[in-house]
């Protein structure tokens, strides 16, 4: 009897200590495990309208890309054509430097399929420009066409695709969940063993 009294209280104070020493730790080993991929893009994407445009005008938009994450990643940027006429969008100027006056790509959007991966490190940020011309030598079948050209930045995921910038895509962490449930399964277990000691020491109790 004495026996399970002393093995009720030792279990009481190994459940405290656990509570104690296990259940920040589990905490602070999740936060610091975090693999997270944060891009964010400011504006969140880049649009070309032309509409208003006549042969010899140009326009141009600055992106800024920041690293909020806490992993270093590669991005690309790719284009569409949103809407309009496919014509224009092929023989549109596009010009994409860094803030280095470095020229990333010089040609028409119809030979733009995407920009070669860039590496920005967390924590860092780097500004692109665009540059949509539209050339002086096209003929008057381009008088009057219109499109909407739209530019979208995308991280190189971890998990082996590409995740688009929407205002940061984060990837999710499953190193705290699994420290969660093992802290919970671990304590409703010795909880259950206290109350199975404890019945079995009142049951000793009532019998003698």
């Amino acid at each position: 009897m004495k026996y399970l009294r002393w093995l009720s209280i030792a279990s009481i104070y190994y459940l405290l200590i656990f509570m104690v020493l296990f259940v920040p730790l589990g905490s602070t080993i999740a936060s610091e495990d975090v693999m997270e991929i944060d891009i964010i893009t400011t504006p969140e994407k880049v649009l070309f309208d032309v509409d208003n445009m006549k042969p010899g005008d140009w326009a141009e938009r600055v992106l800024e890309i920041s690293n909020g994450g806490k992993e270093d990643f590669n991005y690309i940027v790719s284009s569409k054509l949103k809407s309009g006429d496919k014509k224009l969008y092929n023989e549109l100027k596009l010009t994409i430097t860094s803030e280095d006056n470095n020229e990333l790509f010089n040609g028409t959007l119809g030979q733009f399929s995407k920009l070669d991966p860039r590496e920005i490190k967390t924590t860092d940020k780097e500004q692109l420009t665009f540059q949509v011309n539209f050339p002086a030598e096209l003929g008057n079948e381009f008088q009057g066409l219109t499109c909407e050209v739209e530019f979208k930045i995308y991280a190189e995921g971890t998990l082996g695709g590409l995740i688009p910038a929407e205002n940061g895509i984060k990837l999710p962490n499953t190193a705290t969940d699994t420290m969660n449930i093992m802290i919970v399964g671990g304590t409703l277990l010795l909880i259950g063993v206290i109350v199975l000691l404890m019945y079995r020491l009142k049951k000793a109790n009532l019998e003698s």
